[in-house]
């Protein structure tokens, strides 16, 4: 038996995923069929799609172990389970992406016009994403890849166009002018979760708004951003603000616009910053927008999508960018005594996550959503216990969200993605203008913009353009990545009548990183209600976030992910996992370790060097009675090995993976290695060959390995595979490990 064993594991991997794979088990629908005792209850998750937009990084890999951990250990608890993978479109990261590569070779979007644009995207996308398999498979997933999608599938984007057309007719899609967050490079509206704050330098520019009536006298305005003050329609102070109480009321003259605007009182303005005198721009930074609504306050737009000055504004400053406005208006400013000084300051910019452009706060026309009553619900499902967040702590600051949602702007002004299905009769432009201007007509838009329209202002909701009438145009804006993924656990189950939604819908689990809470997982709670009537899953696991060596969040645009192959190279995928479950606790943060990933590798050679041992232990002439052999149950080891057997199961049922990891470990090194094998060695040590006592401490032995095997399958499975398979080859037993049951005590 000596020469029937392997010295190494090594290369195994891949011939052990294709045996997986091969086996049936991925497909809970084939999985009941090959269990030897009746199937329990399904068990699915959704996975999340990576963007399909570039290789995965070890951040990726993190989900994915937990994923297939408690995937695993549900299959061999007997529960046919649904691992379901796909990729994603994902917008504007995308858009972003291929456009950079597209550069490099000195080509750009605009020259290649829309179709092939999105012709040559989705093929670079599927380059991608045929990548980003071969990496879930090398850390083990055990997807079920037969029923993977991609976001953009035609199946997907009908499911995601009914949600749209129901919401429409109920009155919670509609079109509005407010104010968002538009990247003047990217050239589109970007949600929260596409910027991100960097310190730059800036300057705090004092400017004197002269008093009405009143000589010399005036309210000195501190700002960051002096161009913005073209578009000011008031200036307001604290209530409780000594200094301007006499002034509340009056009026000042706007600066270069020489404008009257109004001083207005509210307890929202510090007293501490700047002057205390806050200038408002509705048009152009959120907190005066909900000031402007709050005061009934004009809006003024004098800055467009690509970040130019623009509207009613002095003729020298049109066509100029912020910077160079701002650089300008303080020169004019000074010229004319209203200027008292500038500081050099540093300070937090929003900026475009994927180019690092500054953001412009623009008032724009965009398609929304009214989340308020689906918040309610979702919140609702919190509060009841229906659906938890691990860790709690997490479940809390969801509970804020909800409690705190706004209107979603679900509208993207890309080339990438689902185009949102509405026609225009006579055009986008009349539609809005009609519904800014109340009580006007066709008629009246032709004549103020001296123009003739085909068609009557109205709408259509429809993929295809309708077959009627002439003069429809198309929306040519995206839907936001989110409104799509967010509908991800029933769409790719067929909808809410599909076969597949029938059979493993709602899904038990979503996992992922905590950064995607509030844009995804909430998204899905709310999307799911609303069209299914049940929560998407009851439990979201979120695990740590995985940063690079430097403490930094790994990211594909920053360049700083490390390449999972490298690992897996150097210590396997088992190696890997390991870490992720000791490290990557919920919500915590986790800078890559390799010290403990090379720690673990030694365990792993620990598991194969030691099963290599029992093996060579049982002669050839011991292999069919050790096989015959009836375990002995009442052994206080195998008592004790049951024992731990619980407590894994225990912790893995808690979702405690880094104290299951722990205890397997202990228990294997510490316990099986160091204390029993030594024991058994010296109890058949004088012993014969084939005698009953060695047979039966043997057997014992081989049992307990193949319990630990199991137990530890979910964690490490290509090891305990390989291990297995040795097993299976010496008949000592058959089949495959991941198709093995675990008896756990209810």
């Amino acid at each position: 038996m000596k020469n029937d064993i392997s010295k190494t594991f090594e290369e195994k991997e891949k011939e052990i995923f294709t045996l997986w794979e091969e086996s049936g088990f991925f497909n809970p629908d084939t999985m009941k069929a090959l269990l030897k005792e009746d199937a329990k209850e399904p068990f699915t998750i959704s996975l999340p799609p990576p963007n399909a937009n570039g290789n995965l990084h070890l951040g990726h890999m993190c989900g994915y172990s937990f994923h297939d951990a408690i995937g695993r250990y549900m299959r061999m608890t007997g529960h046919p389970t649904l691992l379901l993978p796909g990729k994603d479109h994902a917008g504007i990261q995308t858009e972003t992406a291929f456009t950079k590569e597209l550069e490099k070779k000195g080509k750009n979007k605009w020259d290649m016009g829309r179709e092939e644009f999105y012709k040559q995207c989705y093929e670079f996308c599927m380059k991608n994403a045929s990548n980003a398999r071969d990496q879930e498979k090398n850390i083990g997933l055990s997807a079920d890849f037969s029923r993977e999608f991609f976001t953009l599938d035609p199946r997907l984007t009908e499911t995601v166009y009914e949600t749209f057309e129901m919401m429409f007719r109920e009155g919670m899609v509609y079109r509005d002018k407010r104010i968002v967050n538009i990247c003047p490079y990217c050239k589109t509206a970007l949600a929260d979760i596409d910027t991100e704050h960097e310190e730059r330098r800036g300057i705090f520019a004092y400017i004197k708004y002269p008093l009405v009536g009143e000589k010399d006298k005036y309210i000195m305005v501190a700002t960051t951003r002096p161009e913005t003050m073209l578009g000011d329609t008031a200036v307001a102070v604290n209530p409780k603000d000594d200094r301007y109480k006499e002034y509340i009321g009056k009026k000042v003259i706007l600066p270069i616009q020489n404008k009257e605007i109004p001083v207005i009182a509210d307890e929202s303005v510090d007293i501490e910053v700047g002057t205390g005198a806050l200038k408002v721009t509705p048009a152009h930074s959120p907190v005066d927008f909900e000031l402007g609504i709050k005061y009934n306050l004009e809006v003024v737009n004098v800055i467009d999508e690509e970040g130019k000055m623009t509207g009613n504004i002095p003729e020298k400053y049109k066509g100029m960018d912020t910077l160079q406005c701002s650089k300008e208006l303080c020169q004019d400013l000074d010229s004319l005594g209203l200027l008292e000084e500038i500081k050099n300051i540093k300070h937090e910019v929003a900026i475009c996550e994927r180019c690092k452009t500054p953001v412009e706060p623009v008032i724009s026309n965009q398609w929304y959503i009214d989340v308020s009553n689906l918040a309610k619900e979702a919140l609702n499902a919190l509060h009841s216990g229906e659906v938890r967040v691990i860790p709690e702590g997490q479940q809390k600051a969801l509970e804020f969200f909800f409690e705190n949602i706004r209107p979603w702007c679900i509208s993207r002004q890309l080339w990438w993605g689902q185009r949102i299905p509405v026609w225009y009769s006579g055009g986008k432009k009349l539609y809005d203008w009609l519904q800014e201007n109340k009580g006007k007509t066709v008629k009246d838009f032709e004549k103020e913009f001296n123009l003739k329209v085909i068609g009557d202002g109205s709408i259509y909701i429809g993929e295809n353009i309708p077959k009627e009438g002439a003069g429809w145009e198309p929306e040519t804006d995206m839907f936001d990545t989110w409104f799509s993924s967010g509908q991800w656990p029933y769409s790719t189950l067929g909808g809410p009548s599909g076969e597949d939604f029938k059979k493993y819908y709602p899904t038990q689990m979503m996992i992922h990183a905590r950064d995607i809470l509030f844009w995804w997982s909430a998204r899905m709670l709310m999307l799911g209600i609303y069209r299914t009537k049940e929560v998407p899953f009851k439990t979201i696991f979120l695990t740590g976030m995985i940063l690079a060596p430097d403490g930094s969040k790994m990211s594909k645009s920053k360049g700083n992910g490390i390449e999972p192959q490298e690992v897996f190279e150097k210590y396997g995928a088992d190696a890997l996992r390991l870490w992720y479950y000791s490290d990557a606790l919920p919500g915590s943060n986790a800078p890559i370790r390799e010290e403990k990933i090379k720690g673990n590798r030694n365990f792993v050679n620990k598991i194969w060097n030691a099963s290599r041992f029992i093996l060579m232990n049982i002669d050839d002439a011991e292999v069919d009675a050790v096989r015959e052999e009836v375990v002995d149950m009442e052994t206080e080891r195998i008592k004790e090995t049951e024992v731990h057997i619980q407590k894994v199961s225990k912790y893995l049922s808690k979702y405690q993976f880094n104290l299951g990891a722990e205890e397997i470990r202990e228990f294997f090194w510490h316990k099986l290695c160091d204390v029993w094998i030594e024991e058994i060695k010296s109890e058949i040590q004088d012993k014969e060959v084939g005698s009953k006592e060695r047979v039966s401490r043997l057997t014992e032995l081989l049992y307990i390995l193949k319990q630990n095997l199991k137990i530890m399958h979910p964690f490490i499975p290509f090891i305990t595979e390989s291990v297995w398979q040795e097993l299976v080859k010496l008949k000592l037993t058959e089949g495959i490990l991941m198709g093995e049951q675990i008896q756990i005590s209810e």
